[in-house]
């Protein structure tokens, strides 16, 4: 599997998760942290990245980015289009760092609440690996944010984010999710900085 497929499956299952409490997210870590011995020792580094603001294609987001994301949006499961209308992801990701932002559009046929979004996305994280531990820090009935930990082949990794949950007449479910070593630390700055510059366009919220 190519780095830009398990990218895509790291976004694609935590949407996936939070509709279905589906485990499809696990296997995404397993794609990130299990590579050939060739690749252990390149690590993502800030050394020569240009940082720009994006305005997301197809969304209410814009994020900086240390370089241009890429859109790794599938096609809306027809068994999802009752829960959600559209669906779009778009990622950056380079070596063991990985960062991205889903959006979906609830057609209004299902409530959600925050923790569920959530928590549903961390509990069938931890199902695929089983020394994740999380916390979920709900700060309101429409934010909660991600911090989690877990180790592979030795190998320690951090996840934080935010899940947004806008509702009124215009709902929007977002999520922003990073991925990197704990010991890299321009791997950490990185997933900070992109999570304190996301943007959602007419929200309150914000994902730092």
């Amino acid at each position: 599997m190519s780095k830009n497929k398990a990218g895509s499956l790291l976004a694609i299952g935590l949407c996936l998760i939070v509709i279905l409490g589906c485990s499809r997210f696990g296997k995404v870590t397993n794609e990130v942290v299990t590579k050939p011995p060739a690749e252990d020792s390149k690590t993502f580094t800030l050394n020569g990245k240009e940082w720009n603001s994006f305005d997301l294609d197809q969304t209410d987001v814009k994020a900086e980015f240390p370089g241009k994301p890429a859109d790794k949006t599938p096609p809306l499961p027809a068994s999802f289009r009752a829960v959600f209308s559209s669906m779009r992801i778009h990622s950056y990701d380079e070596k063991d760092f990985q960062s991205s932002v889903t959006q979906l559009v609830p057609t209004g046929n299902r409530k959600f609440q925050v923790k569920e979004l959530a928590d549903t996305s961390m509990a069938a994280m931890k199902k695929q690996i089983p020394n994740l531990t999380y916390t979920l820090d709900i700060e309101s009935e429409s934010k909660a944010k991600y911090n989690g930990s877990f180790t592979k082949n030795g190998k320690t990794y951090d996840v934080r984010g935010c899940c947004i949950y806008k509702k009124g007449p215009d709902p929007r479910v977002w999520a922003v999710i990073t991925l990197y070593p704990t010991d890299n630390a321009d791997a950490r700055t990185a997933g900070q900085r992109i999570i304190d510059s996301v943007i959602f366009k007419g929200a309150t919220d914000e994902c730092k």
